[in-house]
């Protein structure tokens, strides 16, 4: 399937620290569209922060919030900037693949560990940030539509690139 037999939405996955929130933003207002942060709708569903439900809750609790509200998206003309766990759900993925374009934002390892500080919160139980990167990096690679390599520091020419892709397809 085409991106223009989908839907012109465009889905942001990567690492936390990729740049999804920052680009995504700067897509949706270059295209007009509504931004929309799958974190964000967790709160709005739980009243809590991802890493709250997780913390409170256990995973289990939040796997099954974050679903409920990938899958509660069915609108069009929007950016959306998942959670760097999205790619754990097959669920999820499957249906953010069935109405959008999924670009993996891809950032060397390095950049990721100098961009998160101690003041960012990961919704994780057990394992290293270096343990994340190597566990998620085989499923956004194969979710995505479009890998777009991120190591730039400029959000505005990636979002170029995006805008260049997209118009390709």
């Amino acid at each position: 399937m085409t991106q223009k037999e989908r839907s012109n939405n465009i889905i942001l996955i990567g690492m936390p620290g990729s740049g999804k929130t920052t680009i995504g933003k700067l897509l949706a207002n270059i295209l007009d569209y509504t931004f929309i942060d799958s974190d964000q709708l967790i709160v709005e569903k739980s009243g809590k922060t991802p890493r709250q439900v997780v913390e409170e809750n256990g995973r289990e609790v939040f796997l099954n919030i974050q679903n409920e509200v990938i899958l509660s998206i069915k609108q069009d003309n929007f950016v959306l900037a998942t959670g760097g766990g999205i790619v754990h759900s097959d669920l999820a993925m499957n249906h953010l693949k069935s109405i959008g374009f999924i670009i993996y934002l891809n950032t060397k390892y390095e950049i990721i560990q100098e961009r998160m500080d101690a003041s960012r919160k990961l919704v994780r139980t057990n394992g290293t940030l270096l343990d994340l990167y190597i566990e998620r990096s085989h499923l956004y690679n194969n979710y995505a539509d479009i890998i777009l390599d991120c190591d730039s520091t400029d959000p505005q020419l990636l979002c170029n690139s995006i805008l260049k892709i997209i118009n390709s397809v």
